[in-house]
């Protein structure tokens, strides 16, 4: 039982220093001293804080490939449409909180810029899923050519959390939504003329 606390302890510090500070930024020794251990105990778990920040980013994908969907269903019932539009609000509340300081993948890609470090693709990897999020309820909205709007549904996600980083004006989210309409009407309009 401790040997799982220590380590979902040593996991627990590093996401909130590292999303805070940045993974090159923020040294094992603080995150020893946060989780009050050794790094005898750090290497028991993980062989390097490079292991440690792949597990960190490993359990955000997980936990927002499950938060993701569940939220867009409680805000926007059963009309996939609606769960799309939804995106903006789920948006709009992650950047007012007082927390908010961009995202954990955008800041891992950026750290660990080539494309075949760990890091890396773990961080893709959860780019890669909440854009196949987006392209299966295009998909089941009936919007034309679902992949395609996945991706500029998916860039204009990245452009709004990134475009609030450096704004910090809180309009990043409800700019994001009248663009992303507009992009839900014209594959709609599409899809029907087809």
């Amino acid at each position: 039982m401790q040997q799982t606390d220590t380590r979902e302890r040593l996991i627990a510090a590093g996401l909130d220093l590292f999303y805070q500070q940045g993974f090159h930024a923020t040294g094992l020794d603080q995150i020893l001293a946060e989780v009050g251990t050794t790094k005898t105990t750090f290497y028991k778990y993980f062989e390097s804080k490079e292991a440690l920040a792949l597990a960190c980013i490993q359990r955000r994908d997980e936990g927002w490939r499950a938060k993701l969907p569940r939220l867009l269903r409680e805000r926007g019932g059963d009309d996939p449409l609606d769960q799309l539009r939804e995106v903006w609000g789920v948006w709009r509340d992650w950047f007012s909180d007082i927390a908010f300081n961009g995202c954990l993948f955008i800041h891992a890609c950026s750290e660990f810029p080539n494309p075949n470090d760990d890091c890396h693709i773990a961080a893709r990897a959860n780019v890669n899923a909440l854009r196949e999020i987006v392209r299966g309820l295009a998909e089941a909205g009936g919007l034309d050519h679902p992949e395609e709007f996945a991706r500029q549904f998916g860039l204009l996600m990245q452009g709004a959390i990134i475009y609030e980083v450096i704004d910090r004006e809180g309009t990043a989210a409800r700019t994001a939504a009248e663009v992303g309409e507009m992009l839900i009407e014209r594959a709609l309009i599409a899809g029907s003329a087809g």
